[in-house]
């Protein structure tokens, strides 16, 4: 089993981080031999990162280094181009998201998801979560996994079933023998159980880092576990003095491969190359440094040299920033700012403010700031004393490494004039004057209310705003801005309700938990508490006659319309006439040459009872306002007019002949109202 790195002893001076390895037998050390053959020809990376809020320096955190990891990642990953993939889980109280890459193919898709990761969590479960990845990770022959932990914690998960010996336990069982393993503490200290597992294997190596640097995967003390070697046959390989590389074998690919530069320190290692090496070919490279050993497999990406004989073009520089508006106006006056567009080139970059003059300041969006290739950032210089034709610059930082000059802004001294002339104006024109600043008496339109529930009237000529902070219970629009039209509009500060799915559970060990309680517990609105008769406010941009309600919540930003209102007028019916009563109606039963004529009562009769008559037994009527309606009628009887035939429920035409069939006979009955008889009589 070929060793990670072998520990030496250290020197007085100060190392990059602690490694914490077991020992090797002196042959070992010597011999520099592949512990399988053939070896992989694919790189698997995964970046198992803690999005606890620690890393953004909140909570317990003692720095903001989320951005110049992230950074670290996206430049680290553009180095390393041996095809395979690249993993990536976040984690905080447990595992929290996995996502998996095809590498080189998906880069794009990967730089984006690193950018976009937040470290918003709360607590750092570490054994949990490497635990959990690393029983997830499938053993592959022919791929060479390195796995980082990047963490600027220690693991406070209550529950003690997952250790680092559980962890590293769950990656034996499944790593190859190029497999490697960093534990890299930001800024902390590795914790000593970590150190004395780590010490027991070949394979795993923690590293600590000093406070608010961030891992340098380009560097001989964290490189993967594959490289690749650029056309140009070279390959990036920091490395301090004192650092001494060989070759497993000269024979690569039927090519005699040797290391042009074998000793001292450097950031390319460059091969010379007899004959061709065929593109895919795999060599194994040992490096001797002054603090361990180091075990790397060269992949090379092109045939190299190239078949053709032209010149191999050179890698490109990773990371810079490029001026996207270099004639910005560059002369200042005291207070004004000067806005600089960088883009990201030839890779991702992160960017910070290295110095700044105290005469200005420089300032970018975030204290780092994380790019991808042809993303953008704004600069923002602010002049504070400069004084006529002096110059300031600032710097930037790329990459926590090099610095870049920015170009210089110049002061330009104010203008200074005498204005005691004025005091020899006639009050009369100051007047005047104040009045045309004024623009006359205000007149407002309309009101709204903003986020700090300030009421602002807006006059509609001139574009004037008068605003006025809402007292604690009540405010009278008119009694506040001391307009007496406006009197009346009362409106009420209070807190609104929250939805149960809104609602925040205040919890004490987060800081965004409580950071979110506190700003529910202040939210405050206002409503509509009452309102003139006259005058309504209409909700500006809505259809005609959209007037806010009462008890209604204020929107923010909205302009209410005051309105002038006239009250609907109540409708008044006209009286309704009186009832009319029910007619007099007189029925007459022909019987032969007899005639019996009769007044009908108020109520249903039955006319058998009437004209004490058993033949006429079940027919029943009743007298209504202008009507006789027949109510029933026996079983067998019909009672017909000449042009129809009657049944109950109907109403009896008046001044009608009716015939009855019935079982006890025939007869015939004429239905009159009293007034035509009297009218026929007269």
């Amino acid at each position: 089993m070929a060793p990670l790195v072998r520990p030496r002893p250290r020197s007085a001076g100060p190392l990059l981080a602690a490694l914490c390895l077991g020992s090797l037998g002196e042959a070992a050390a010597q011999a520099c031999v592949l512990p399988s053959s053939p070896p992989p020809s694919r790189s698997r990376v995964v970046f198992i990162l803690d999005t606890s809020g620690s890393m953004q320096g909140l909570g317990d955190g003692r720095a903001n280094i989320f951005a110049r990891v992230q950074g670290a990642i996206l430049r680290g990953m553009r180095a390393a181009q041996a095809p395979g993939s690249v993993e990536l889980l976040t984690f905080d109280k447990g595992p929290r998201q996995r996502r998996s890459f095809a590498w080189p193919s998906q880069r794009g898709e990967f730089e984006r998801a690193v950018n976009g990761i937040r470290a918003d969590g709360s607590n750092t479960w570490l054994y949990t979560s490497m635990q959990s990845m690393f029983a997830s990770l499938q053993s592959r022959d022919d791929t060479a996994t390195t796995v980082y932990v990047l963490t600027d914690g220690i693991d406070n998960n209550p529950d003690r079933a997952a250790t680092i010996a559980t962890a590293l336990a769950a990656f034996n069982v499944t790593r190859g023998n190029f497999d490697k393993l960093y534990y890299v503490g930001l800024g902390v200290q590795v914790p000593a159980e970590v150190k004395a597992q780590f010490a027991q294997t070949t394979f795993a190596q923690a590293v600590e880092l000093p406070l608010n640097t961030p891992p340098d995967l380009t560097s001989a003390l964290l490189l993967p576990g594959m490289v690749n070697v650029s056309p140009d046959a070279s390959f990036a390989f920091r490395r301090p003095q004192g650092t001494r590389l060989s070759l497993e074998s000269g024979n690569v690919g039927g090519g005699q491969v040797t290391i042009l530069n074998p000793e001292g320190a450097g950031d390319r290692v460059r091969l010379g190359i007899q004959g061709s090496v065929p593109a895919g070919s795999v060599g194994y490279v040992c490096a001797d440094l002054p603090d361990g050993e180091q075990r790397l497999l060269l992949r090379f990406e092109q045939t190299t040299p190239p078949p053709s004989g032209a010149p191999a073009p050179q890698p490109p520089a990773l990371g810079t920033l490029r001026l996207l508006n270099p004639d910005f106006r560059r002369e200042l006056k005291r207070g004004e700012k000067a806005v600089l567009r960088y883009q990201a080139v030839n890779g991702p970059v992160t960017v910070e403010v290295a110095q700044a003059p105290g005469e200005i300041t420089a300032q970018l969006p975030d204290t780092v700031v994380s790019l991808l290739e042809g993303q953008q950032v704004e600069l923002t210089l602010t002049d504070l004393t400069l004084r006529g034709g002096q110059q300031a610059a600032p710097s930037l930082r790329l990459n926590n490494a090099a610095t870049q000059a920015v170009p210089a802004v110049v002061g330009v001294e104010p203008v200074r004039r005498n204005w005691w002339w004025l005091l020899l104006l006639p009050v009369p024109l100051l007047l005047l004057l104040w009045w045309r600043r004024e623009g006359g008496p205000f007149e407002p339109y309309a009101l709204s209310v903003d986020r700090a529930l300030r009421i602002t009237l807006h006059e509609r000529a001139t574009g004037r705003r008068r605003s006025r902070p809402a007292r604690r219970d009540l405010s009278d629009v008119g009694a506040l801005f001391r307009m007496p039209g406006l009197r009346g509009i009362v409106l009420e500060r209070y807190q609104p309700d929250i939805a149960p799915e809104d609602e925040v559970v205040l919890d004490n060990s987060d800081t965004n938990s409580i950071r979110d309680y506190a700003a529910q517990r202040g939210r405050r609105a206002l409503r509509l508490q009452a309102q003139p008769e006259r005058l309504r406010l209409h909700k500006d941009t809505q259809p005609e006659g959209t007037f806010l309600e009462l008890q209604e919540t204020l929107a923010l930003g909205q302009l209410y319309v005051f309105t002038p209102y006239e009250p609907p007028r109540a409708r008044v019916r006209p009286a309704a006439p009186p009832p009319e009563p029910p007619i007099e109606v007189i029925v007459t039963l022909l019987r032969g040459v007899a005639m019996q004529d009769l007044e009908l009562p108020l109520e249903d009769v039955d006319l058998a009872d009437v004209f004490a008559e058993e033949g006429l037994r079940g027919l029943v009527v009743r007298r209504e306002p202008g009507l006789l309606r027949l109510r029933a009628l026996a079983a067998g009887m019909r009672l017909r007019h000449i042009s129809r035939e009657f049944g109950p429920g109907d109403a009896l035409p008046l001044a009608v002949m009716l015939d009855l069939a019935a079982p006890g006979g025939t007869f015939q009955l004429r239905v009159r109202d009293k007034a035509s008889m009297s009218r026929m009589r007269r």
